[in-house]
């Protein structure tokens, strides 16, 4: 896909900072393997793409390398990067030493891997595939997806993880696989933004409690539930705070503090007399 950069928004402009000890976005710590400055370039342009499917258009970034080299991007919902030959509208010109390393010509990792799974869940099953039984559902739901017929894709997914979830229990490799893809390829619908909210706080629970691996896309799935619920959150402010708990409690067993800290922050506003709206306020309880 080409992206014509003169059509995309000034702003936002989100910063992705990659240093030896880690990347963050914006100043938010991403979690990755300490020391894989690929696997790290691959995690924070995969959040980005979340980013910009979300808001349902391409979006600006400067990246920064760990050299000081900084370089600015238009990354699409679709994951496609396309490195700019100038800076963004109104951002200063930045450095670019010569032979510093660029970022990933090519898409970010952001779909979910290989189908995963065996009869018992142990670490060292999570790569392997899906019976053959389940093949050929698997196969088709990845061509809806690339038809574009998204909504077919789901309800595949969904079939197919009831379908494990019954024969190997929920939190089996095979069905822990299924029910992170039905996630991604509903926040890639850009659809019903509650339910989206919802099914990715599921799915990262349903991740960590069975120990699911890698780890980072258990990461992956809960920063994106925090992206969609903020939207969510100036959208919908009532089912925003429906949705606060279950998504503090996932924040908080990842431990991210300052994500957990930013959901709770947001509840102690909303719950204030008058901040919801159509909130009836008592006339005893003062202003």
């Amino acid at each position: 896909m080409t992206i014509d950069p003169g059509q995309v928004p000034a702003t936002p402009v989100h910063t992705i900072t990659l240093t030896t000890s880690g990347v963050s976005i914006d100043g938010e710590p991403v979690s990755v393997p300490p020391g894989d400055l690929p696997a790290a370039r691959r995690a924070a342009l995969a959040e980005i793409r979340v980013r910009a499917a979300l808001r349902g258009r391409p979006v600006r970034v400067t990246a920064k390398e760990p050299d000081g080299s900084a370089w600015p991007l238009v990354v699409d919902p679709d994951g496609n990067v396309t490195t700019l030959s100038a800076p963004h509208p109104g951002v200063p010109p930045q450095a670019r030493p010569a032979g510093a390393a660029g970022p990933p010509s090519g898409p970010a990792a952001s779909a979910p891997p290989a189908p995963t799974g065996t009869p018992r869940p142990v670490a060292a099953e999570w790569g392997a595939p899906l019976p053959d039984t389940h093949q050929d559902a698997w196969a088709r739901l990845w061509a809806a997806h690339r038809a574009g017929d998204t909504h077919t894709a789901i309800a595949l997914a969904e079939r197919t993880e009831a379908a494990l979830e019954a024969e190997y229990g929920p939190l089996h490799p095979h069905t822990v696989h299924v029910l992170s893809a039905r996630a991604w390829l509903t926040l890639a619908r850009r659809g019903d933004l509650p339910a989206t909210v919802e099914l990715l706080v599921h799915t990262a629970l349903r991740r960590r409690r069975a120990g699911a691996e890698p780890r980072t896309e258990t990461a992956q799935v809960a920063g994106n539930a925090h992206a969609a619920w903020r939207l969510l959150a100036k959208e919908d402010p009532r089912r925003a705070l429906e949705l606060s708990a279950p998504l503090v409690d996932v924040l908080t067993e990842l431990g991210w503090r300052s994500r957990t800290q930013d959901v709770v922050r947001w509840v102690e506003r909303a719950t204030r007399p008058s901040s919801l709206p159509d909130r009836a306020v008592s006339e005893e309880g003062g202003s």
